[in-house]
Order: structure tokens, then C-alpha cells, then sequence
């Protein structure tokens, strides 16, 4: 039953209408329109924001860590960590140079555990579209029902992205359903293969680390070089200028755990293994970190999440788990949420 609904047309189709035709009244009632934008930040808040985000004066974070000495002791620890890794991963890549085990990128591995084609990707992308495109309206329906805070759009907006991750892993395991795959065989989530999984994703983590925020860095200077401000992202706006805990609790529970685990699903479970039934594997692991690249709306940070992605494709088909990416993800992601905290401890005020 469940393979027929999702593979049948009949789902898109009466998805396709309601979208279409909630969107058609809605323009049609003109001064509507304004209830599905978020409110946006003040002139004050956004401020604020840049300060926090982008003022990293090192005589003013010096004086910061001074008056603010538990931050202080956290952004050394931060710091300590960075420096180890950054040594540790060129060391790892200097090894890897000299032994040549930098060529496995060139050659096949073992088949993936479930295998994708674009149609069954194509489907997936339709139902996120169609899903994302009903968000708005659900919103409306709960403020409307009077649901305590949700009108405040900071917390929607977390929410929403949770709801769409949501959907995204259900609508997975759907897929995975329909080809006769149970959720362990269809990503490799054996615990006992898990374990070597993941051991092996942190040491190779170690390997990229220094490559992934150097070229952040670079770029971040270059920009900041030429007078080049970037756009503010909307997880930055959340962790900078939020002081509701629930909504910030939401925030790195999502960009921490729940994010993670969805996006590898679909990047690594689907994405890749779709593109690699029919290109090489570098061009596969290009292409899959560029789409995850894209999908992160930072050009700032495209051509590092590009490489990171593709770090994450490759361990995926070294190890056939994805308890090695979603590892990774996790800890990449906390290290920089991490970062965001002290730095909005130390500079706020």
C-alpha cells in the first residue's frame, strides 16, 4: 500500500492542487501576501547581530576575555582543540601523501548498502517541495486555532525546518520500504558495523579539519578584504539574537542532532548513491557536496561545505554506514555552535 501511494501519481497530483490553489487565493487576496513573511529584525537587532558576527577585533575580544574570565576559559579550550586538530589533521594529510592512501578517492569501493536511481530522488525532492510549500498554511492554521507562540517567528521557524527534516526522513524510510529494505540494510545502521564506522569517520575528520576551516577562513578574509558583507543566515540570526531558551534549546537540538541525521539521509543515503549509479565516484562526491553546498544558502561557506560533503560522501562509501557521516556532522556542527556561544558571551553587552 504504501509503495503504491508513494510511487503512484495520484499523491503529487492532489498535492500539486491544494499547493496550487492555496497559493492562487492567496495571491488573489493581494494584502494576505504579508502574513507568510517572517517578521525581520530591527535596524537595532541587526546591529547587534553584525557586531556579534563579524567584529572580532582582537583588542576588544582580549579586553572581553578579561572582564568575561569563564568564556575566556572556554574559548582557550575551544582554541586548544582547534590547534589539535588543525596540527593533527595536517600531519594525518602529510602521512597520507607520503604513504599515497590519498588515491582510495580514485577507486571504487564496495557497493553502497541501498542503491538509488534519479527517479526515485526526483519523487523525494517533489514531496519536500510540495511539503515546504504547505508550511506556510499550517502555520496560519495553528495561529489561527490559537496555538500559545507561534506567532512569534523565530520559534516558527525552527520549527518549520524540523517539521520539513521530519518529513524528509519519514518520506526516506518510505522509499526505503517500497524496495524491500529495512531501515539497518538500507544505510548500514548495524550497531557492530556502526562502531568501526564511526571510529574510522572521526579519524578522517581529523584529516580535513585543518583544510575546511582554512579555506573558511581564507574566504571570510578575502571578504573581508574587499568590503564583501554576507548575507545573514537564518541559524546565525537564531543563535545570535534569540534569548528565548526554548527557542535557542530547538536551535542546537536541530543543528546538532535532528539536522544532521536528516540531511545525511538524503545527501549521502540518496543523493549520492543516486549519482553514483551513474558518474565516477570523485564526480559523485563533487556533485552531492555541491547540491549540500547549495542547499546551505552561504556562499561564503559554499566551497568548504562543498569539500566537507564530499569528505562525507567518500566516508559513506569507505565504511557502507552512515553512522560515519552522521557522526562527523554532529561533531562538526557542535564545534562551531560551540564557537557561536562563547563569541556571543564574550561580545554581548
Amino acid at each position: 500500500m504504501r509503495g503504491t501511494i508513494l510511487r503512484g501519481r495520484w499523491l503529487y497530483i492532489l498535492l500539486g492542487a491544494v499547493v496550487l490553489f492555496l497559493y492562487g487565493r492567496l495571491f488573489m487576496s493581494g494584502p494576505s501576501i504579508k502574513w507568510l513573511q517572517p517578521d525581520q529584525p530591527t535596524v537595532e537587532e541587526t546591529g547587534k547581530f553584525r557586531h556579534l558576527e563579524l567584529d572580532l577585533d582582537p583588542v576588544k575580544l582580549l579586553r572581553a576575555t578579561q572582564e568575561k574570565p569563564t568564556a575566556a576559559l572556554l574559548l582557550w579550550v575551544w582554541t586548544l582543540c582547534a590547534l589539535g586538530l588543525g596540527v593533527g589533521g595536517v600531519l594525518v594529510s602529510i602521512n597520507a601523501l607520503r604513504k599515497a592512501t590519498w588515491k582510495r578517492v580514485f577507486r571504487d569501493h564496495a557497493p553502497l548498502p541501498s542503491q538509488w536511481s534519479f527517479q526515485e530522488l526526483g519523487r523525494l525532492m517533489l514531496l519536500l517541495i510540495l511539503v515546504a510549500g504547505l508550511l506556510p498554511f499550517v502555520h496560519l492554521s495553528l495561529i489561527g486555532a490559537g496555538v500559545v507562540g507561534l506567532s512569534d517567528s523565530h520559534l516558527w521557524t525552527v520549527l518549520g525546518m524540523a517539521i520539513l527534516n521530519g518529513m524528509l526522513m519519514l518520506l526516506v524510510w518510505g522509499f526505503a520500504s517500497t524496495k524491500a529494505l529495512s531501515w539497518s540494510s538500507a544505510f548500514g545502521f548495524s550497531w557492530r558495523q556502526g562502531r568501526g564506522a564511526v571510529r574510522q569517520g572521526l579519524i578522517g575528520y581529523t584529516a580535513v579539519f585543518p583544510w575546511v576551516f582554512g579555506l573558511l577562513w581564507l574566504i571570510a578574509w578575502l571578504c573581508q578584504r574587499f568590503g564583501i558583507e554576507p548575507p545573514v543566515e537564518p541559524i546565525h540570526e537564531l543563535l545570535f539574537l534569540e534569548h528565548n531558551p526554548v527557542v535557542v534549546g530547538l536551535t542546537v537540538a536541530l543543528a546538532c542532532v535532528w539536522g544532521p541525521i536528516a540531511e545525511e539521509l538524503f545527501f549521502r543515503g540518496v543523493v549520492f548513491s543516486a549519482l553514483r549509479q551513474k558518474t565516477s565516484r570523485l564526480l559523485a562526491m563533487t556533485m552531492s557536496g555541491g547540491l549540500f553546498a547549495l542547499a546551505h544558502t552561504n556562499f561564503i561557506g559554499f566551497l568548504p561545505i562543498l569539500l566537507l560533503g564530499a569528505f562525507l560522501a567518500d566516508l559513506y562509501e569507505r565504511t557502507g554506514s552512515l553512522w560515519a557521516s552522521i557522526a562527523v556532522h554532529m561533531v562538526h556542527n557542535t564545534f562551531l555552535i560551540g564557537l557561536a556561544f562563547i563569541l556571543k558571551e564574550l561580545l554581548a553587552g
